[in-house]
């Protein structure tokens, strides 16, 4: 009886030990916080969310969620870059009068770059001659007449640093009144273009046919854009090359938006020349 008093007393004092211990504490707190399916219960949710909201809750599993679907439709599609196919075909632009401008004050300079910009877009090489040719004149004490001295300098230099090419343009502007300097077609303003050849130049008949070649693909690009070739008793330096080609873009009283017009229509009408 006494053995048994014992025994019972000693499980009172370790029952009495468990409920004060930290352990009891421990184990009734996870108890609690868990349901029989072995899914946090509602009750664990942080107390800033309204319980009333998660009563439509569900318990989902991670492998019930089914994968997001992306709408290939949405995406744009990458715009192909297509390189640029070179022809092997060299121009080399300059201009015997740097300093010729337009209405807004821009130069035949800007205009030879934006032509050769889009020149090199369709695969040609092209050299844009950028010596400063007054300083030129003024260091070889010669005046604004003697131009197309120092521009000839500079031709023979680049043909010898070259080897030749396959095109060459002396990129100047008109002298003419507005209304004899632009043609509008379907709303869009145009600087008119002028050829204009050295008579004198043994490589006339060469240089005459480029000449009626691009005059006629321009004129089929933009009917009117360029005016009848102008043939002058002089040489202009055409008698250095028969691929030479003087060409006039608009005039004074042209609009550099106008001219940048043109531009993209004598590149394409070049292209077309040289393919």
């Amino acid at each position: 009886m006494k053995s048994t008093f014992k025994i019972l007393l000693k499980l009172l004092i370790l029952v009495i030990l468990l409920l004060i211990s930290p352990l009891y504490s421990i184990l009734e707190s996870h108890v609690k916080s868990m349901d029989v399916t072995g899914y946090f219960a509602l009750e664990r949710v942080p107390k800033q969310l309204d319980i009333n909201d998660l009563s439509m809750m569900k318990m989902v599993r991670k492998e019930d969620i089914p994968e997001r679907e992306i709408d290939t439709e949405k995406q744009e599609p990458v715009k192909e870059i297509k390189p640029i196919q070179k022809l092997g075909k060299s121009i080399y632009i300059y201009s015997t009068h740097q300093k010729e401008n337009y209405k807004d004050h821009s130069t035949v300079m800007e205009a030879s770059d934006l032509l050769k910009e889009k020149l090199i877009n369709k695969g040609y090489d092209v050299v844009v001659e950028k010596s400063d040719f007054s300083q030129e004149l003024r260091k070889q004490n010669l005046n604004y007449n003697d131009s197309y001295l120092i521009s000839r300098n500079a031709l023979n230099d680049a043909l010898s640093e070259h080897q030749g090419f396959d095109l060459i343009i002396d990129f100047h502007r008109d002298s003419v009144p507005r209304e004899t300097a632009f043609i509008e077609v379907d709303g869009k303003v145009y600087a008119k273009l002028m050829i204009v050849l050295g008579g004198l130049s043994p490589h006339i008949d060469e240089i005459y046919q480029n000449a009626a070649t691009l005059f006629d693909l321009s004129n089929q690009m933009k009917n009117g854009i360029m005016k009848q070739i102008l043939v002058r008793e002089a040489y202009y330096n055409q008698d250095m090359s028969k691929n030479m080609l003087l060409i006039e873009v608009g005039s004074e009283e042209n609009y550099y938006e106008e001219v940048k017009n043109s531009v993209d229509i004598l590149a394409s009408a070049i292209d077309e020349m040289m393919r």
